[in-house]
Formats: structure tokens, sequence, C-alpha cells
């Protein structure tokens, strides 16, 4: 029997919460599972296991730990394969597959203390127990190849996707054109996403845009605020807190680009999302966004104050952008939650072979 853990699961999913939906929902209509489950997403299965709703991510202070306390007692009767869609694994379960969605907490340990614990110190002994691993990239598998030693041939791709019909561009007679133009970060919580850089650079922006940063909170978004301030972008910077899905659909449509500009990814959703939208992206050129946006987006090199400044000029010339977004409809069409659901129903086969499918109409 699979038996899917999603006990990781709130009631608000957001990044890791929303790939483990879509994942589950998949296995449930391809394979006979059971599932380990909380107080969110539940997909058509039995319920092998309940978990207490304080586990799950961002479900209270200290969650972490209570979480990895509960699954040292979680046993799994009946078991044959354990599939984890994050890194949060049951240690009782004799053979499993995790899901590592990135290193990033080993490369910025202050940002994401409990994360880089056990990712240092936890990690390697669950992985002695997985028949493989499950990741959202060619880059970040090379990259756990690397730093945990782990082979390479048991380290499958299943990657994220997005809904483009979810996110389509809106037809200019339903979103007015803002006014000022603005630039849009989404998902920016930590110091890893540099919204600082940008900060730095408003000579390339400030005076033709407005900056608004989407889903900033805690003590990163007050360092960004006093930079502001000090920087005279008081009037030219919104930072807005959680927002729902409508609202950030309309975010997307009516920015004139996306900024990513963050020195480490797993993947990188929010400039699908947009592209998706129709909006531009400048992005930072590191190995794991050239492998995913392809070229649909603009680069800037990270600490370059002239590739910051061509990359804005670029935003005004047409042929560049129109073969941008010719780009774009391709690698959408790559990045489909349909075809995530392919490559973890045959990543799962190549790891178990017996797991029982079931019959699709």
């Amino acid at each position: 029997m699979l038996v899917v853990n999603l006990s990781m699961l709130g009631a608000r999913p957001t990044g890791l919460g929303v790939y483990a939906e879509r994942c589950a929902k998949a296995l449930s209509e391809r394979f006979e599972i059971s599932v380990v489950a909380g107080h969110g997403f539940v997909p058509d299965a039995p319920r092998l296991v309940s978990a207490p709703a304080s586990v799950a991510i961002g479900a209270s202070r200290g969650a972490a730990i209570k979480r990895a306390l509960w699954a040292r007692s979680v046993e799994l009767p009946g078991a044959r394969l354990l599939y984890s869609p994050t890194h949060h694994a049951l240690p009782r379960a004799a053979r499993q597959v995790i899901t590592i969605h990135d290193l990033i907490c080993l490369r910025f340990p202050q940002q994401h203390r409990m994360q880089y614990w056990y990712f240092r110190h936890l990690l390697p002994r669950v992985l002695k127990q997985c028949a493989a691993v499950f990741t959202v990239s060619e880059t970040t598998r090379r990259d756990i190849a690397e730093h945990y030693k782990f082979p390479l041939e048991r380290i499958h791709v299943v990657p994220n996707g997005v809904d483009a019909a979810r996110f389509a561009p809106a037809s200019s007679d339903v979103l007015p054109a803002a006014a000022p133009p603005y630039l849009l970060m989404v998902g920016a919580r930590y110091p890893h996403k540099n919204v600082q850089e940008v900060l730095s650079e408003c000579a390339a922006w400030s005076d033709e845009y407005r900056l608004v940063v989407a889903s900033c909170g805690g003590d990163y978004r007050k360092a960004l605020e006093s930079q502001a301030e000090s920087l005279g972008l008081r009037d030219r910077i919104e930072f807005l807190d959680y927002v729902d899905d409508a609202r950030l659909r309309q975010l997307y449509q009516g920015a004139a680009a996306l900024l990513y500009p963050s020195f480490w990814e797993g993947f990188g959703i929010p400039p699908l999302e947009a592209l998706a939208s129709g909006t531009h992206v400048i992005a930072a050129d590191i190995p794991v966004l050239r492998e995913v946006l392809g070229d649909a987006a603009q680069f800037v090199q990270l600490g370059s104050s002239a590739s910051w400044q061509a990359a804005f000029a670029g935003l005004k010339d047409a042929c560049a952008g129109a073969a941008r977004k010719r780009a774009a409809a391709a690698i959408l069409e790559t990045f489909t939650w349909e075809r995530s659901a392919e490559a973890l129903q045959s990543a799962l086969l190549y790891v178990d072979a017996t797991l029982q499918l079931k019959q699709r109409r």
C-alpha cells in the first residue's frame, strides 16, 4: 500500500503546501492510497493516521518541534511505501520517499534556524531510510547529490506546475492601467529574496515605477521599510501582507514586470505565474531560474547597476518582449500540473513497480 504523508498541511497552504495538495490529488486519482493527514486538504482516500493540527506548517510557534516529536511516534501498519511531498519524514516508515524542494536553509541558516538544524542533523539520517528522493528541478537534484552524497540516479525530478488558465492575462477593458505603473515582488518574506538590492538600485526604476512587495512581513519587512525610508522611497513602495488568490491574480495582471532577484531558489513559481498572466519577468541570473525560465525572462547580474538599468530599458523593447512571450508560451506548456502528475507517477513506479494503479476512465 502507498501511504501519502500530508500531516504538514494546514488550513491556508502556500508554497510547499500547494505542491503537496496537487501531488496528493494526483495520486488519489492514479493509485490506491491511504493518507496521514490532519486538518488541511485530504484527498478522496482512507485516512490511515490522523495528525494533530498543531504539527501543520505554520500552525503555531514551535510547530516544527511538535511535528518532529509527533512524527517519531507514528506507526504505519501495512505501508509498503511512504511518500512525503515535502521533506517532512516519518522516521518509523521502513521504506519511504521524501521531496526536498531546495537547500536554501543550508545556504542561509540565520533565516531558517530550525529548518537548518533539521537539514543539517536529522535529514542525513532520514536519507538512509529513503528508497529515493524527489525534487523539483535539475539544479536542486544536483545540489542534493553533491551536499548529501546521495546517489544521483535515485533522485528524481517532479517539477512544480502552474495553472496557466488561472493566471491568464486580463483584457485591457477589464483591468485599467495603473498610474503610475508598478513593479511587483511576491513571497518576499526572507532576505534571500533580495528585495534590498532592488531598493538599492532605485535610481534605475523609481522615477517611472512604484514597487509593490506582496506577502512580506516580520523582521525582514521592518528592515526593508527602514531602508526605503532612508532612500526616500516611502511614497514609491507598498508592502502587503498575505494576499489571497484573487488579489494575487490582479497584482500579476496589472504589473509592468515581476522582479525575482533571489540569491537562491529551488524552482521559482512566481515567475511562471507572472508569465501566465502576460507579465514581463526580470530574474536573477542563477542556474535554477535559467533552467526554469529559459528565454522567457530578462536576467540580471546581481550586484551590477548596469545590468539592472539594461533590464528596465528592455521592458520598452517591443520586439524583444514579443520574443520572450513566445518563449513563455512553450515554457508554460512544459510546467503544468498534469505533467507534474505524470512525472510523479513515473517516479513512484520506478521506485516500486508493484504499486497498485487505479483503472482510469
